[in-house]
């Protein structure tokens, strides 16, 4: 971790009331002594995971998951038809009990520059939460 001062840069960027209460619970849970060194961290983890996928090369297997509101599922949906000649298996389910949430399932094999083509397409899907990308 930077300390403040010593080589570091200050952001600004807004979120919304309740995120930012959830972020201060979370900081005080974990043990941070603010919510710069979580989001910092935070930061880290998206950055390294972004990196580990940049580097994928070859004929690459496995698994994605995505969590979307309702509202995005046409958008996952034609990603997902787009890509069908790598998706091996996958399984759509709504979590309507709880949630305006669906759930997608991809089970793949394929080259790893597709790969990546269809997890950044579905990530910065902006009805889209939640994008985790397991490689066998």
């Amino acid at each position: 971790m930077t300390a403040k001062g010593k080589d570091t840069e200050i952001l600004s960027f807004s979120v919304p009331s309740q995120q930012a209460r959830d972020l201060e619970k979370l900081a005080q849970e974990i043990g941070y002594s603010n919510r710069s060194e979580l989001i910092r961290d935070a930061l880290h983890l998206f950055t390294k995971s972004k990196m580990d996928t940049d580097q994928l090369s070859g004929k690459v297997e496995g698994i994605i998951i995505t969590l979307y509101d309702h509202a995005a599922e046409p958008e996952v949906s034609e990603i997902r038809h787009r890509n069908m000649d790598i998706i091996k298996s996958f399984m759509h389910t709504d979590f309507r009990e709880s949630s305006e949430s669906c759930c997608d399932i991809l089970i793949f094999s394929g080259m790893a520059e597709k790969v990546k083509t269809m997890v950044y397409d579905i990530g910065s899907s902006k009805k889209v939460n939640e994008v985790k990308l397991f490689i066998a």
